[in-house]
């Protein structure tokens, strides 16, 4: 059975989508999973090092490191809030660890117009949720040994209700929609 990781993931938006399809995976994050916490590792990503992780197993890294210090909307708290520039530099190391993890394909995901574009290196592709989901947010995503994330929608004036109306609740700006992990597995699978 193929295996994948999926990094900083409690909602399902990856992790369900590839189980379905057969993938054995494994999430990671500080929060428990909202679903599924049998396959979920709680823990800081900081520690990575210390859970002993056999990385020649996985084909494929997801993860959508924090946003909090890279996307546009915080940026103007660098100048005003003392340390928040140096936790911005301490997550842009943990990205660049992450990104040098020896697994051969990955995506990462942050904000569209986030600074990793930058501080770290330009985006791979833009997609915005509304090419496959129903609501609008521009996002990044790097890849590694991937091509770019497709659009599914046909027709994209019926969908792009503003990200206030979505279906997520309190988590909603930071919520990746199923359907984007849907596409994923379509699109990707067979390159893993």
């Amino acid at each position: 059975m193929k295996k994948i990781i999926v990094l900083f993931e409690r909602s399902d938006a990856v992790s369900v989508p590839f189980r379905k399809a057969g993938y054995e995976v494994t999430t990671i994050d500080i929060e428990p999973h909202f679903i599924d916490n049998e396959n979920h590792i709680q823990t800081d990503i900081r520690n990575l090092d210390k859970l002993n992780i056999n990385y020649s197993e996985y084909c494929l890294l997801v993860a959508f490191p924090p946003c909090t210090y890279f996307s546009k909307a915080g940026l103007h708290y660098l100048r005003t809030q003392p340390g928040r520039i140096e936790k911005q530099l301490a997550d842009l190391e943990m990205i660049k660890k992450l990104w040098d993890i020896p697994i051969k394909r990955k995506c990462f995901e942050n904000p569209a117009g986030s600074t990793l574009n930058k501080i770290w290196k330009a985006h791979s592709c833009r997609i915005d949720y509304c090419e496959f989901a129903d609501f609008k947010k521009k996002t990044d995503l790097w890849l590694d040994n991937l091509p770019p994330l497709l659009p599914t929608q046909i027709n994209l004036k019926k969908y792009g209700s503003f990200i206030s109306k979505m279906r997520y609740g309190n988590f909603k700006r930071c919520i990746t929609p199923m359907e984007v992990g849907e596409a994923m597995v379509k699109q990707w699978s067979h390159l893993l």
